[in-house]
């Protein structure tokens, strides 16, 4: 609900905006006015967060993947040191009616009520027009007849026609029904029935806020004077002009349907006098096309930009960091889920430029976890989100799927971080699983692990580990377990001896490291492109 109210208030803020905008440009022409509310109307189909997430994509799509490891299986063997058993309890919860369920069904009662009654009036008129006959006129649009009283307008979307009322013609001179057929040219040319149809409905979606209707009859309003001032322009006499709207209101009733625009909207005195006055409407200075420019900039790029922004802000806030912490460490309750609903998220899904990680299920297990590595049972919390249990640093899984329902993403949240995979094809996971084989049978370490290794062993024998060389992740995790860590390794004493014994079965270099009063077992990942430690553990032995 909170997202809503944060909608509606920008968006009624926006028509504010809009309304002292269209006051600057009142002496200027009534069809720019009307794109003006117009926008302000297409404003609530547009909420400013979906152009911050657009400006959050693009900074994700701007920025390098780091080469963040996942840290969750460099905690995993940690984890066997520092236990930290939970149960999980699963409880069916007990139907309740909400207030957002209450104020959802009011929403939806009068959404549907309005709807229907707009498509039984749209019918109607519908009805009338199949029981029209053609009538031949100069008119560069097709021209039907009723027998009804409605009053002459163009009713239609994609196919409009110009419906008249039959002794139309016996009522208005040939100079009035020239204008008035000039009038209604004007509709079909700025495609007013069209930009009407997509007002209605989002009033029809907004019903509640009386702003919809407000804006409704300001668009009603400069639409028919940018008609008469259309057709004032083209050479029309404003008299003759006048005249014929006037025995139109006298002798025929309007439509109720917005999307059929008819000649005697908005108010009649008003516009009589404006079109017998017959000002000319000001040309747009290039102040205002200056100003108008910069308004449209800062609707549409100012909040993609501001979520560009917010996002490298974010990449390093400490108080957002602390924020996922908190929400990472909750309580996870275990749910259940139809097995075939995991198959989609079936695949493979890079983290990094060394990294893989592999989605599988086996019956009812639910498995994640990096190539060639023994994969760990996650356990679902709702249809798109998993954890996994007993990890000292507790770790989540979310999936991102297409409007298909096709996965297209999996992140890993752990240790106050976000990391995001994007799925990879089958064929570039396998060709990876193949590279991983030969790796592992060459049995050779990779160029630099040894001197990180041991560089990272010093520093948490010392207390002072040096962050600069670690994934972002993994040193997220690695001060939040500092003190546990530094106790463990600092009573082991300096190290004697570091021997690499071979690549192990997930592709980590694996190495004895026998210290004056421990001996323990190291396995490190491959260096990134910038010479970081992206995975690493141990284990005594």
């Amino acid at each position: 609900m909170s997202f809503l109210f944060e909608h509606l208030w920008q968006s009624t803020l926006f028509a504010g905006a809009i309304g002292l905008l269209t006051l600057v440009f009142r002496n200027n022409s009534a069809a720019l006015r009307y794109s003006l509310w117009f926008a302000a109307s297409l404003k609530f189909l547009l909420p400013f967060s979906v152009l911050l997430a657009f400006g959050d994509f693009l900074f994700h799509r701007m920025t390098p993947v780091d080469a963040a490891a996942p840290v969750f299986h460099a905690m995993v063997k940690v984890a066997q040191f520092l236990p930290e058993p939970r149960v999980t309890i699963l409880m069916p919860e007990a139907p309740q009616l909400h207030l957002t369920e209450i104020l959802l069904a009011a929403w939806a009662i009068g959404f549907v009520a309005l709807s229907t009654l707009w498509l039984i009036r749209w019918a109607r008129l519908n009805a009338v027009v199949r029981s029209s006959r053609p009538v031949p006129m100069s008119a560069s649009l097709p021209v039907r007849a009723s027998t009804a009283s409605l009053e002459p307008g163009l009713v239609g979307i994609w196919r409009p026609v110009l419906l008249i009322p039959e002794d139309v013609l016996a009522r208005l001179t040939p100079h009035e029904m020239q204008a008035i057929e000039a009038h209604e040219r004007c509709h079909l040319a700025r495609r007013d029935n069209l930009t009407a149809a997509i007002h209605m409905l989002i009033a029809n979606m907004f019903w509640f806020h009386p702003l919809m209707w407000w804006l409704g009859a300001r668009l009603v309003e400069e639409r028919e004077r940018a008609c008469d001032e259309a057709v004032l322009n083209a050479g029309s006499d404003p008299q003759t002009y006048a005249g014929s709207i006037l025995k139109v209101c006298a002798f025929y009733t309007q439509s109720k349907l917005l999307c059929a625009a008819g000649v005697s909207g908005a108010d009649l005195k008003q516009r009589i006098e404006t079109i017998m006055t017959n000002k000319p409407t000001l040309r747009l200075s290039l102040a205002k096309k200056s100003l108008l420019t910069a308004v449209a900039v800062t609707a549409l790029a100012g909040p993609v930009l501001f979520g560009v922004a917010s996002s490298s802000a974010a990449a390093s806030s400490p108080q957002l960091v602390q924020e996922r912490l908190a929400e990472q460490k909750k309580p996870r309750k275990e749910t259940a889920i139809d097995p075939a609903q995991f198959d989609r998220f079936v695949g493979y899904y890079r983290i990094s430029a060394s990294d893989i990680f592999v989605v599988s299920r086996s019956g009812n297990r639910y498995l994640i976890g990096t190539i060639g590595q023994r994969p760990d049972q996650v356990y679902p919390e709702s249809a798109t989100k998993f954890f996994l249990k007993g990890l000292t640093l507790p770790a989540q899984f979310s999936f991102t799927v297409d409007a298909s329902g096709h996965a297209t993403e999996m992140v890993l949240h752990q240790s106050g971080e976000e990391q995001h995979a994007p799925r990879i094809a089958d064929a570039e996971g396998k060709a990876a699983e193949v590279s991983l084989a030969k790796r592992i049978a060459d049995n050779k370490p990779s160029p630099g692990t040894e001197t990180a290794l041991r560089h990272q062993i010093d520093g948490l024998m010392s207390g002072h580990p040096d962050y600069n060389i670690m994934a972002p992740n993994l040193a997220a995790g690695t001060r939040q377990m500092l003190t546990d860590l530094h106790a463990k390794v600092a009573a082991w004493g300096p190290v004697v001896s570091i021997k690499f014994t071979g690549v192990s079965k997930g592709g980590l270099d694996t190495y004895d490291v026998t210290c004056r009063n421990k001996r323990s077992q190291w396995q490190i990942g491959p260096l990134t492109t910038d010479g970081k430690i992206s995975t690493i553990f141990f284990g005594e032995v």
